[in-house]
């Protein structure tokens, strides 16, 4: 007894070290590689619109009145360092902000205005805010320029500029750019008891400018912000990197609200884990598609980017991020990092694919097959010379879906415009709610344009009916896939929808955080109002009757929902009936026959679709089963027979090993 103690003691304890082990080994490998990335972390201020406007002037001492309703931030800059107060307010037209801070030299005021290359060659102090309008998180980049409002010491005002990352200057005058000058701002100083200097700059900044060549930041409202200070004491602002980054303080974000609330089923984003694969396109270098990345940094997401040649896409990997963005060729795509992708999906997890279908080695076809689709391997391009291949999607090429028209959280700004440049969706299968990955399953477009539109396949520029693909009236660029399961996915036969020129144009934007948003299920549900299912108790064969009313976001009346029961056993589908709307509009009712076979008890379960909700799933019902129908038990005269029959043959059998038994005794 003792001896069995001991080895149940011994082998308890090896499961015990073995779970151990697997739980350590488990979370070093989890999400790895990780080597070459870029984590960011939320940081943001809220900004809210009144109607206190400063008066610019330089003059911040009127703390309680003019900047009261101000949202206050601080900043350094610099060795030794300098802090600097930053206040900020808006009204539906302009950004105000005002700074203050102290420095122990100055130079003292020059009223000559700076113009051209004395502007940033001459020796003076100067001050400038820099915005990442092109959400890039740099000062300087020659793909996009960078919008900034300079402060001259030496001149009254504040000059409109921006960074163009090629000049030798570090700033160019918008309005040396045929752009716009938007900004106004004002500097006052004085000299304390220490002999250093206070300094106080006012500026306002127009939220959504006129230029139309990207020179200037254009923020909406619900919009977030984000802004650094550089600062220089008596230096020259010529374009040079490491001198730029030794006088600049950390990224600032703010957002900008009204005193409104939209629905969404997030409060907050802190907890959603993004991960973005990026590699090269054809168009463009993986640099240029990381905005994305900075992008939902912004509106307070931790998104994580990784290269496609330091990085392994695996089950365990994929279990810890909520949304996955694949950007480019994606060209190193194993078939083991497609099956984890596919099934990431089917098991209910969130796949956005802007893809490059142009390259000749992407794999992006080997996973989209799997979703009934693919993206041609060429350019498309319209027979019409003034349109060629540069398309723009306008809001009638968009489909009317309530994640892509209605207001969120994150933006209630419409969406008019999208410029596109790249391929188009192939349907490889019937489009519209069928069996997906082994599911019930739901495929549509989402931006159709018409137009006499053909795929580029000899590359050339031109139509050649024998060569080139023709697409007729209309081409599908963008397609999603909703599934019973919760797993949702958007393709875009671009990679370039959402690169870095592309998000200098708000609608770009816009209709990035709409598709996210549902990607990542905070918006558009259906909502059920009740359910009952009215037998807990039924005999085999009959029917189970059901009642639902379903309502969507807000209690909004939803048509064309699909809804229908389902009985499981064990998890699996046994049968499923669809349900009769009744005339309100809002309430479903039905019933489904328990022809099973025996059973204790079925789960009943209530399922609704419509496109651009997504599915949705009430909570399982059991109810039990009786296997013994009711009445006379009818008597069946073969089964009779057989049975006693085999009652004789066991008597019989019986009686010969007992008389066996007594004989061998016997003898």
């Amino acid at each position: 007894m003792r001896t069995h103690k001991v080895k149940s003691l011994i082998f308890v304890s090896t499961m015990i070290l073995g779970l151990v082990l697997a739980s350590i080994l488990g979370s070093s490998m989890n999400f790895s590689p990780l080597e070459n990335t870029t984590s960011l972390s939320p940081n943001n201020e809220i900004i809210l619109f009144n109607n206190t406007d400063p008066i610019i002037d330089g003059y911040l001492d009127s703390y309680s009145d003019e900047w009261e309703n101000a949202t206050i931030l601080t900043t350094t800059y610099g060795f030794p360092t300098t802090t600097i107060t930053i206040r900020v307010q808006a009204n539906e037209t302009y950004l105000f902000m005002g700074f203050s801070f102290t420095i122990p030299e100055y130079s003292p005021i020059n009223t000559t205005i700076p113009t051209g290359d004395s502007y940033n060659n001459q020796s003076h102090t100067w001050f400038t805010i820099v915005f990442d309008n092109n959400f890039d998180q740099k000062i300087g980049n020659e793909l996009s320029p960078g919008d900034a409002i300079a402060v001259n010491y030496r001149a009254e005002g504040a000059y409109d500029c921006f960074i163009n990352g090629t000049s030798p200057e570090s700033f160019v005058l918008d309005v040396n750019a045929t752009g716009f000058n938007d900004a106004i701002g004002f500097l006052t100083q004085k000299e304390d008891d220490f002999h250093n200097y206070e300094i106080s700059i006012e500026v306002a900044k127009k939220l959504n400018s006129g230029d139309e060549n990207g020179y200037d930041m254009r923020v909406h409202e619900s919009d977030k912000l984000k802004f650094l200070l550089l600062a220089f004491e008596n230096e020259t602002a010529v374009y040079n990197y490491t001198t730029l980054n030794s006088h600049i303080t950390a990224w600032k974000t703010i957002s900008l609200e009204t005193q409104h609330t939209y629905f969404s089923y997030v409060e907050t984003y802190d907890e959603i884990d993004a991960l973005l694969y990026v590699s090269d396109s054809s168009y463009t270098s993986f640099y240029n598609l990381t905005s994305i990345a900075h992008f939902l940094y912004q509106y307070g997401m931790n998104a994580t980017i990784v290269l496609e040649d330091a990085y392994e896409f695996t089950t365990p990997s994929l279990d810890l991020v909520d949304l996955v963005i694949l950007l480019g060729s994606l060209t190193d795509l194993t078939e083991e990092e497609i099956e984890a992708l596919r099934f990431y999906a089917a098991a209910g997890g969130s796949l956005m694919i802007l893809a490059d279908g142009t390259d000749s080695e992407s794999k992006i076809n080997d996973l989209l097959t799997h979703f009934d689709m693919e993206i041609y391997n060429s350019t498309i391009i319209s027979k019409n010379i003034a349109v060629n291949s540069s398309i723009i999607v306008t809001g009638n090429d968009i489909i009317d879906l309530p994640f892509l028209d209605s207001s969120t959280l994150l933006t209630n700004q419409p969406i008019n415009e999208v410029v596109y440049y790249g391929s188009a969706i192939n349907f490889t299968d019937e489009i519209g709610e069928k069996i997906i990955q082994f599911q019930e399953g739901d495929l549509y477009s989402t931006i159709n344009v018409t137009g006499d539109y053909y795929i580029d396949l000899d590359k050339n520029g031109e139509f050649n009916s024998s060569i080139d693909l023709s697409l007729n009236d209309s081409a599908t660029l963008q397609a999603a896939v909703e599934l019973q399961r919760g797993g949702k996915i958007i393709v875009t036969a671009s990679a370039e929808l959402f690169n870095q020129t592309a998000f200098a144009q708000k609608d770009n934007k816009y209709f990035l955080l709409r598709e996210i948003q549902w990607l990542l299920n905070s918006q558009n549900r259906i909502n059920i109002q009740s359910y009952e299912v009215l037998e807990s108790e039924v005999v085999e064969g009959e029917d189970i009757h059901v009642t639902i009313t379903i309502k969507g976001d807000n209690d909004t009346v939803l048509d064309d929902v699909h809804v229908w029961v389902t009985l499981q056993t064990f998890k699996t589908d046994i049968n499923s009936s669809d349900l009769s709307i009744k005339e309100d509009g809002i309430s479903y009712n039905g019933s489904i026959n328990t022809d099973v076979a025996p059973v204790a008890f079925v789960d009943v379960s209530i399922r609704m679709h419509k496109r651009g909700y997504g599915y949705n799933e009430t909570a399982l019902y059991q109810v039990f089963i009786d296997p013994l129908p009711r009445g006379f038990i009818k008597i069946d005269i073969v089964a009779l027979i057989i049975f006693v029959c085999s009652i004789g043959l066991a008597g019989i059998g019986a009686f010969a090993i007992k008389k066996y038994k007594f004989e061998s005794n016997g003898e």
